[in-house]
């Protein structure tokens, strides 16, 4: 008998529940506050630049099977919807050896006046748009190496459902 694959449900995106993986940035109409400090922006390489990207993607119908993860082991890594569309987080957590732990993974979905910034080692799926093309501010401190981003293929695919 075949095991059942890893299923994750989404759900909506909440500061609490995404505190073990990062921070969540949130912008609404109604908050004409100045936040300061409101990411653990990192790098602990000195040779390291940031790098400010824009990005756009196409969206992403669920159910859709993670078969890639990625982790920046040097770097955090914030994304922030510049059109202002929803967006889906795939994470999981490092054990003490940094192997992801699968069965412990979420899935999220952001809304448009909500951004997120990837704490150091976390395992995360490619970001992707949920309803609409979407446009993405990205910023991580690269240096050109290897070590910038580690890829991992899994052995069986993870299903992201609705």
């Amino acid at each position: 008998m075949k095991d059942k694959p890893l299923t994750l449900k989404v759900r909506t995106l909440e500061t609490a529940a995404f505190a073990p993986f990062g921070q969540v940035l949130c912008w609404r109409p109604k908050d004409h506050v100045r936040r300061n400090f409101a990411a653990s922006l990192f790098s602990d390489r000195a040779g390291a630049k940031p790098n400010l990207r824009v990005q756009r993607t196409q969206p992403t119908a669920l159910p859709h099977h993670v078969t890639l993860i990625e982790r920046h082991r040097h770097s955090s890594q914030m994304f922030a919807p510049l059109s202002g569309d929803p967006f889906f987080v795939v994470v999981f957590p490092s054990d003490k050896n940094g192997s992801p732990l699968l069965k412990d993974g979420r899935a999220f979905r952001a809304g448009g006046d909500q951004a997120i910034n990837y704490n150091v080692d976390v395992w995360h799926h490619s970001f992707m748009a949920a309803e609409r093309p979407g446009t993405f501010l990205m910023l991580r401190w690269e240096d050109g190496m290897p070590a910038d981003e580690e890829f991992l293929e899994l052995k069986a695919p993870i299903r992201i459902e609705g």
